[in-house]
């Protein structure tokens, strides 16, 4: 059995054999999929097929040329989570520097501006090189413990712009300090819950109610 740090593999390796429910694209380049345990309402990996690259630390090995090689997939990533979003769900009460009106939720490049983040984490969980392409609402099941959300709501995680960083980030710093001490804030109204990750869960999802309505189909 392969050991749960690779489960990514074979999603690189076998693209082909992903449930249609998962897969969003492949190509010899990069395979595209939805995170088996989304921590938003959309959550993409992108993930580099090379051999070589695929088994490198990604806040090092992102330069600029392969950045450029593997920006048309993130584009394509964030298009579909534009779509996806946006079909599903209308927006009832405007976000604070996020979407001010229907309009602005409407329009995707402000969408994408605004309520996508793209990166990779300091200390990644999987083995495989992966990027993260996820909606800032928070609005998951999956979102069950303190380090899931501040994995993506700090300084662990690089954004897309930010890569390649110089060194990999300390991996104690990250764990102990980062993870372990950072306060949570909320993502919508800056509310510190400080280590209080129970009021957070409940405060995010109030939120999420609070500005978005699922679409009566």
């Amino acid at each position: 059995m392969m050991p749960w740090r690779f489960a990514l593999k074979q999603y690189i390796v076998h693209p082909e054999r992903t449930p249609a429910s998962q897969l969003i694209y492949y190509n010899d380049k990069v395979s595209i999929i939805n995170d088996g345990f989304p921590k938003s309402i959309c959550h993409l990996l992108v993930m580099p097929r090379d051999s070589n690259l695929t088994k490198k630390h990604p806040t090092v090995s992102l330069t600029e040329d392969i950045k450029a090689e593997l920006w048309p997939y993130v584009e394509m990533a964030q298009n579909h989570i534009f779509e996806t979003f946006t079909n599903e769900y209308e927006l009832v009460e405007p976000i604070p520097n996020c979407f001010e009106t229907i309009e602005d939720f409407r329009d995707k490049e402000t969408f994408i501006n605004n309520f996508i983040q793209v990166g990779v984490h300091s200390v990644p969980s999987m083995g495989n090189l992966h990027i993260h392409v996820i909606t800032k609402d928070f609005h998951s099941d999956n979102l069950k413990r303190k380090n899931h959300y501040i994995s993506f709501t700090t300084t662990f995680f690089k954004k897309w712009e930010e890569l390649p960083l110089s060194e990999i980030p300390d991996r104690d710093y990250m764990i102990n300090e980062v993870i372990k001490h950072h306060d949570l804030i909320c993502s919508y109204c800056g509310k510190n819950f400080f280590n209080k990750f129970a009021k957070l869960k409940s405060h995010l999802d109030d939120e999420f109610t609070l500005h978005f309505k699922k679409k009566i189909e």
